[in-house]
């Protein structure tokens, strides 16, 4: 049974039961005294102040056996993003030498995920947008990592910020597009897009769009496993803050868009590939959406 469906069971507020039998720490999920999904530790330690979050309500008690600090949800719309975060809980403590760091440890990884913890919004990223931030997170993740190291590929991620490149490191940079796989071509937004004095490459990432239940990609499952990627407290801040930047914010609602990653394919963008730039237009055209056919490019794809 998954931790939700474990929680689905729950109908009685102020009720709890512990998670594992087996595990060195006394870990509960139920419902609070509000009837609102919780988790809580109880444990003799010494309270440290906790601030909750607006989606996410920390308390802390006593009573004459044990101390306890609790974490609720309140708030429903993004009751996924609470179910992965009390199974890292579960298991990023499991392992712990002896009881007495649980409370340390669950309060350390609390603060990691808080910056996850905020009131869902209603202004939704479209689905061009999902796609879009996917292909630039798988290309991060599972290409420019390996090359340069996960946090130098985060500091070289433009974002929305406003460079027209998506990624720049060294003296090379990266452009992604993210099509369906139907598609035969890519969109161009700009003439600065593909305009640099330096050699880059264009990647492009085909998805094929599958039903809610296939387990495939998603935005805030591929966004919780990169973060959790990161050793570092400050890369996962930024990285956080970029995906923030692309105006994405956990919620339920992304778990309806699932895909199928189809192929990846990067091409040698130099002064042979076809593009328009600046110099290469009527002084007079200022702007420029075009798009690229893939198949009239097959020349420069990178194969090594």
């Amino acid at each position: 049974m998954t931790l939700k469906e474990r929680f689905d069971t729950f109908t009685t507020p102020d009720f709890y039961s512990r998670v594992d039998s087996e595990h060195i720490l006394e870990l509960y999920i139920g419902l609070d005294e509000k009837g609102r999904r919780s988790m809580e530790l109880r444990s003799a330690f010494n309270p440290r102040k906790v601030r909750g979050t607006s989606a996410i309500e920390v308390n802390q008690y006593e009573n004459q056996k044990y101390k306890t600090i609790r974490f609720s949800l309140t708030d429903e719309e993004i009751s996924g993003l609470f179910y992965t975060f009390c199974e890292d809980l579960i298991e990023q403590t499991r392992n712990l030498p002896d009881k007495t760091g649980g409370y340390n440890a669950i309060v350390v990884r609390f603060h990691q995920w808080k910056k996850m913890f905020i009131s869902s919004k209603k202004d939704f990223l479209n689905e061009p947008q999902i796609m879009g931030l996917i292909g630039e997170l798988l290309f991060l993740k599972d290409q420019l990592s390996k090359r340069i190291g996960f946090s130098e590929a985060l500091k070289s991620w433009s974002g929305q910020e406003l460079t027209h490149k998506d990624f720049s490191y060294g003296d090379t940079w990266t452009e992604v597009k993210t099509i369906r796989r139907s598609s035969q071509s890519v969109r161009i937004s700009s003439l600065e897009q593909l305009d640099s004095e330096y050699d880059g490459e264009l990647a492009v990432y085909a998805l094929e769009k599958m039903s809610p239940e296939y387990k495939g990609i998603t935005l805030n499952k591929l966004i919780v496993e990169m973060r959790n990627l990161f050793p570092d407290n400050d890369d996962r801040d930024l990285f956080m803050s970029k995906v923030a930047l692309q105006g994405y914010e956990y919620h339920n609602y992304y778990d309806d868009f699932v895909y199928e990653q189809i192929y990846n394919k990067n091409f040698r963008v130099n002064s042979d590939f076809p593009r328009l730039t600046p110099d290469n237009v009527p002084e007079a055209v200022t702007k420029s959406i075009y798009d690229i056919d893939l198949n009239s490019i097959a020349e420069f794809e990178i194969t090594d």
